[in-house]
């Protein structure tokens, strides 16, 4: 289906207002085309009386009841567009607050999977620019075409009515007008979709150099990222220029149309006044009508232009709508289902997986972690370490096998209910604009600040806190940059204690805080970690030393299980890990 179609039957509950508006334009039109039909009265009048040597003061006493009638319509004219203009504001505001929800609500429910095939900057595009652009052609597009349609029509009627001879040669430059507008809006929406992507491309490059600044001074690619920068803004402004050459390319020929038509009244019309076949009065009322016409088709083709522009964004907006949600058929709760003693036991059943069915890495992999035990998986990086917790977390599908978690299959759990039993604390701390009592509470948006405060005491966090200005209450904005690494790792890790949950995952938790403060995490971590399962990720060996078992991951398959000591005494793979790290650590 056409996106603008879409959009508009999408846009159903609008309607009522929409034939509001209608029914405002209709009423100003009527205003608007009765007007030059008085004013041709009044200049009739003026030119008899005139004619038959009457005093002006007369001559304007006789048409002073016209002149009041013309002041009312062109009144009437301005309150019905002033109507029009502020109700399609609102309309316009609704359909864009509806679209832009579903799509915000709808990136919620994308697999993780689309995220990395695509561009944040576009994503953000999408949602800002091409929203936006939507937004103005609704605005100020959907009411223009409206009163350009009623107005043409009326004003041809009123021009047939007057002189169906002059009117037919009216019509006849007002159809190829028409044609030239259709010949645009065919190739008008491919150039605006080059537009919308290019600044999608260059947003995504902005966004590169906002977020890797540090990185890029420090290896001082100041030059190469602004010459790639400036190679994307070099596509966009060719992109931008291809748009406003072909919404500018239009107007010139409606124009030379335009003069055509006002060419042909002068002409045709004197003649026919000469003839007495038509009074001076409606000729200049022709050349208001030919006004009327003229007008809203150079509106039109500005228009038309831009509905291409928003057929495009509209495009790309429905791109993500309609992008697959992550499959959520699952319909048991975890908690009210299992029945063994231990919670959190875990299973990969002969589990086979890849990002695509083209490339399976994981092939028939079977783990069995016990409820309540420590496993660390450990490996050379790009071995598929996160790639499993990853699993367990069901950010990706299997392609074989199944994972269960006491017993239950992942698949069929709700994504809520198997989220609910599962805290993940990643190397890299997510912080969101708010305070750090919200930040930690994120979890548990009901948690007190009692609460809140003893997990970031067993966290290890509590004492920074508490040297920052306002505490708790201090604000973090942009991903909480005014704190170190290692500080907002820890306020990560309070969120994850807070939450509770039966089995907790540790991605490389611990990487960005200190040795000294990584002791005393780990001290609170032992406590906290009893009675739950826990996966620890880890590549400081020293800090796993301990587990229940350790799993060593090599190309996405399992080469070796076991104790520390059973593992450095099997002198295999962990061996020369561990020795590689012990190794590093001496230097």
């Amino acid at each position: 289906m056409n996106p603008l179609k879409r959009f508009l039957v999408e846009s159903k509950n609008q309607w009522g207002w929409l034939i509001l508006l209608i029914v405002a334009l209709i009423g100003a039109s009527i205003f608007e085309v009765s007007a030059p039909i008085f004013l041709g009265n009044i200049v009739d009048a003026i030119v008899q009386g005139l004619t038959n040597g009457q005093d002006m003061s007369i001559i304007m006493s006789s048409v002073d009841s016209i002149i009041l009638i013309l002041i009312a319509l062109y009144a009437g004219h301005a309150l019905c567009t002033y109507f029009g203009e502020y109700m399609m504001a609102s309309i316009a505001a609704s359909m864009v607050l509806t679209l832009r929800n579903r799509m915000s609500k709808h990136l919620y429910t994308l697999p993780i999977g689309y995220f990395h095939n695509h561009q944040r900057g576009d994503i953000l595009s999408r949602l800002t620019s091409d929203l936006d652009a939507i937004e103005e052609t609704v605005q100020e597009g959907v009411p223009g075409i409206i009163s350009s349609i009623i107005g043409i029509v009326g004003a041809i009627a009123m021009m047939l009515w007057i002189s169906p001879l002059l009117g037919t040669s009216i019509i006849g430059i007002v159809l190829l007008g028409m044609a030239c507008l259709a010949w645009t809006s065919k190739r008008a929406r491919r150039v605006y979709l080059r537009n919308q992507e290019a600044l999608g491309e260059f947003n995504s490059g902005v966004e590169e150099i906002v977020i890797g600044k540090s990185v890029i001074q420090a290896f001082s690619l100041e030059t190469t990222t602004t010459d790639n920068v400036t190679e994307l803004n070099a596509t966009l402004f060719k992109r931008m220029r291809s748009a406003s050459f072909m919404s500018q390319l239009i107007y010139p020929l409606v124009s030379f149309l335009n003069q055509i038509s006002y060419v042909i009244v002068a002409i045709q019309g004197g003649i026919m006044v000469l003839r007495g076949s038509i009074s001076i009065g409606d000729i200049q009322a022709f050349f208001l009508y030919v006004t009327q016409v003229s007008d809203p088709i150079s509106r039109s083709s500005y228009i038309i232009t831009k509905f291409q522009e928003t057929a495009a964004a509209l495009g790309r907006i429905y791109e993500v709508i309609d992008a697959p949600s992550e499959v959520d058929d699952g319909t048991i709760t975890l908690s009210a289902t299992t029945t063994t003693s231990h919670k959190g036991t875990i299973h990969f059943d002969h589990v086979d997986f890849g990002y695509s069915e083209s490339n399976v890495f994981m092939k028939d992999l079977n783990i069995h972690i016990p409820g309540g035990s420590m496993a660390a998986i450990v490996g050379p990086t790009g071995a598929g370490k996160s790639t499993l917790v990853n699993l367990i977390m069901r950010f990706y599908e299997v392609l074989g096998g199944r994972i269960t978690i006491d017993g239950v299959d992942i698949r069929d759990l709700s994504r809520e209910s198997l989220h609910k039993e599962i805290g993940m604390v990643l190397q890299d701390a997510w912080i969101f604009t708010g305070t750090i009592a919200d930040n930690i509470g994120y979890g548990k948006p009901n948690a007190t600040r009692e609460e809140i405060e003893y997990v970031a005491k067993l966290a290890m966090a509590d004492h920074f806190i508490r040297t920052l200005p306002q505490g708790y209450d201090t604000v973090l904005k942009q991903g909480g940059d005014d704190l170190s690494q290692g500080q907002r790792q820890l306020i990560t890790i309070a969120r994850a204690f807070l939450a509770d949950p039966k089995i907790l995952i540790l991605d490389e938790a611990t990487a960005n805080v200190d040795t000294r403060t990584e002791v005393e995490v780990q001290k609170a971590m032992n406590t906290l970690l009893q009675g739950r399962t826990s996966i620890v990720i880890a590549h400081r060996l020293s800090t796993i030393k301990n587990a229940d078992f350790l799993l060593v991951v090599e190309n996405g398959t399992i080469v070796e299980t076991g104790t520390h000591q059973e593992l450095m005494d099997l002198g295999g793979h962990y061996k020369e890990l561990y020795e590689n790290y012990a190794a590093g650590m001496s230097v």
